[in-house]
């Protein structure tokens, strides 16, 4: 999940991050946008400066870049830094050229456009979604038109993602176009990935918060492919604790069993040095711990078997990594939900999917998982749904 939201006014020399831009304009050698000191450090992360030491003032991601034209996510590895001599922060790394099927995509970037930074990360950035929006592009024209009016006499601007939701609500925004993505608070994150998972709460929390008008059936897909990917680097973040359990000797082995067997009703099989076994399922999220939990029949099934069955819940996941707490064993409990179904359902009826709140169920203590090896995991977050 985000944790902060901003936009910039780019600037001539801001536009110089992007190569075609930066060979076209006289804007200095900068290849960078300007971060304004009062609001990366005065409102977004006031302990950046002592965070950053420990890097020697160079903070690396990945940035997802969005637009210009709404066009879609572009990953590039970028970093915030702040020289000696400046007060202010800069967004560098390599300067950002045009992907290989769309090279000119950046090349019409010019002063007075806008760039939408979703920051993740508490104490400092770990990860950026950049939306750029264009003034020469058709899709931005009215995105332009409704956030230009939230700055004032200012040039970069901390933003909440409710009066961006106000504002593109109001100019008719597309849920299409990826502003839409600084729209989105946790409260209509969680309820997206519930309704994408066949929740009926979150279901119900659309239909409220929109008026009863439909969520386009590319903005579920979009969180359904969300949510499998979040469920894939959930999967990554518990191998590696998994492995790790193994190095310190806590476990003899173990074995990733939906990697090999996608339609298992758990991931992984855990073997004590006495030969116990141990079935878990990997739970994740982007969001928050408290997020709903779905579990399926099968899985509720291979719960209340014999061998004991426990859940990983991995949250919060950004690119490096996740936190992760063990429930307790949950066979009881699911021979609970088993008993019910199969005594309470009427002939022909049957229920194949549970949702559940954390709360339900108990929990050891909470770890945190970095991504395994060199190369950053994969995360997803939905974009919240809006108005027609």
């Amino acid at each position: 999940m985000a944790d902060h939201f901003a936009i910039k006014r780019l600037t001539a020399s801001d536009c110089t991050l992007f190569e075609a831009v930066f060979r076209t304009i006289d804007a200095g050698n900068q290849k960078s946008i300007n971060l304004n000191a009062d609001v990366l450090i005065g409102r977004l992360y006031p302990n950046l400066a002592a965070e950053a030491v420990k890097s020697g003032n160079a903070i690396d991601f990945y940035a997802d870049i969005y637009g210009p034209d709404a066009k879609p996510k572009d990953r590039a590895k970028h970093k915030i830094i702040k020289s000696m001599e400046s007060k202010n922060w800069r967004l560098n790394g390599a300067t950002v050229k045009g992907p290989p099927d769309d090279p000119t995509r950046y090349d019409n970037i010019r002063p007075g456009d806008l760039a939408i930074m979703i920051f993740t990360g508490i104490a400092a950035p770990s990860g950026l979604e950049l939306i750029v929006v264009s003034q020469a592009a058709p899709a931005d024209t009215n995105v332009l038109a409704a956030l230009s009016p939230l700055f004032g006499k200012r040039t970069m601007i901390e933003v909440k993602p409710a009066r961006i939701r106000e504002a593109l609500a109001g100019a008719g925004i597309s849920g299409g176009h990826p502003a839409w993505l600084a729209a989105m608070d946790r409260e209509m994150a969680a309820a997206l990935e519930d309704a994408a998972e066949g929740g009926h709460a979150g279901t119900e929390k659309l239909l409220r918060s929109t008026g009863g008008r439909p969520v386009s059936g590319a903005e579920l897909a979009r969180a359904k492919a969300s949510a499998e990917r979040n469920g894939r680097t959930g999967e990554q973040l518990t191998d590696a604790w998994l492995a790790a359990e193994v190095a310190a000797g806590r476990l003899a082995r173990y074995t990733w069993t939906s990697a090999t067997n996608a339609v298992a009703p758990y991931d992984f099989e855990t073997f004590t040095t006495a030969g116990e076994r141990t079935l878990i399922d990997a739970k994740s999220t982007s969001g928050p711990f408290e997020n709903t939990i779905h579990l399926s029949l099968a899985e509720i099934v291979a719960a209340a078997g014999d061998n004991p069955y426990r859940i990983v819940r991995v949250w919060e996941l950004t690119p490096d990594g996740g936190k992760l707490r063990m429930s307790d064993e949950i066979g009881p409990f699911a021979r609970t939900l088993k008993d019910l179904h199969e005594t309470h359902m009427p002939a022909g009826v049957r229920v194949d999917g549970f949702s559940l709140a954390t709360g339900a169920l108990t929990w050891g203590p909470e770890t945190h998982v970095a991504a395994p090896g060199e190369e950053k995991v994969l995360v997803d977050t939905p974009i919240a749904p809006s108005p027609p």
